[in-house]
């Protein structure tokens, strides 16, 4: 599962853009629009939480669906 952005806390800073290692990530700042993952990549992820990390309003959460947990 991909990173799941809360458009209400993103301040569209670009950190977590910055700091994917797989680059799957886009931020169109000319629209004022929140991070989100290039859909061609969305199956990408590695899962390393460096976007999540690198977030100063820790507005980027991982939803894992619950057979992935057993």
């Amino acid at each position: 599962m991909p990173p799941v952005f809360h458009e209400e806390k993103c301040i569209r800073c670009g950190m977590c853009v910055r700091d994917c290692p797989a680059y799957i990530l886009a931020l169109d700042k000319e629209h004022d629009k929140t991070p989100h993952v290039i859909e061609e990549y969305k199956h990408e992820c590695w899962h390393c939480g460096n976007c999540r990390i690198s977030c100063p309003k820790d507005a980027i959460s991982f939803e894992f669906p619950l057979y992935t947990l057993v």
